[in-house]
């Protein structure tokens, strides 16, 4: 119900701290990344900034009075942006300091010699279309091997790889490489997650999935799912179950 309220028609979603500190982390990220890990961190974090202060223009157009914005837990929402502001700074750092580190994995060299990060792919499952952006596809400096990375700045990382899984068939048919691991880059731990073994997942269910989204909603099958996810969506405000 949510994608029905939110995507099909396009009612107006609330704004919220946590999507506007990710997308400024992951800003950051790409462009500290796209230099060829040689931007000063100051510059990255003055990415950072930049990517706020148009992000919280945005949201203020989208709704004006952030007392109505989302928060996680029972904070102000001023305190919640202040502090996801210093602490997504914080991450910055923490993510360059990580990475300046020799963990043995630097970004896959693509064929036109830039770093793969934020690689776009397009492809197809059962005359169903896939259109993404790969945060990160890395590189084993020692023995060649590639893992497939997304960046989280989130408390808690998938229950399931669903996004790594998608990105290992994207790779295979963009760049005709196979990958057989993945991880997810905990900005608020500093670190990745250990290595996923993306070898031992039914990639034919995930296309499935896909398909039966499609199908779903051409017949327009859009069902309410209420439990904790209600407390963090954009558009409960327009939700029928919950008003």
């Amino acid at each position: 119900m949510s994608y029905e309220l939110e995507r099909v028609l396009r009612l107006p979603s609330l704004p919220a701290g946590w999507l506007v500190q990710g997308t400024s982390i992951h800003e950051a990220a790409d462009a500290w990344e796209k230099s060829h890990r040689t931007m000063p961190v100051e510059q990255a974090q003055e990415v950072f900034k930049d990517t706020w202060r148009r992000e919280i223009a945005k949201a203020d157009e989208v709704e004006p009075d952030r007392e109505r914005w989302l928060v996680g837990g029972r904070k102000k929402v001023v305190n919640d942006l202040r502090d996801r502001y210093t602490g997504g700074l914080a991450q910055v750092y923490d993510y360059i300091d990580y990475n300046l580190a020799d963990h043995g994995l630097r970004p896959y060299e693509m064929p036109d010699g830039s770093p793969a990060a934020e690689v776009g792919f397009e492809i197809e499952f059962a005359n169903v279309v896939i259109r993404g952006y790969i945060d990160l596809l890395m590189q084993d400096t020692r023995t060649g091997e590639l893992l497939v990375r997304d960046i989280k700045s989130g408390s808690k990382s998938p229950s399931v790889p669903f996004q790594l899984i998608v990105y290992r068939q994207a790779v295979r048919e963009v760049l005709g490489e196979d990958v057989s691991f993945g991880d997810f880059f905990m900005t608020r731990d500093g670190k990745p997650t250990p290595p996923i073994d993306l070898t031992t997942l039914d990639e034919d269910l995930i296309k499935e999935w896909f398909v039966r989204q499609v199908e779903l909603a051409e017949q327009g099958l859009f069902l309410p799912n209420p439990g904790d996810a209600c407390r963090t969506c954009g558009v409960v405000q327009h939700c029928p179950l919950m008003n």
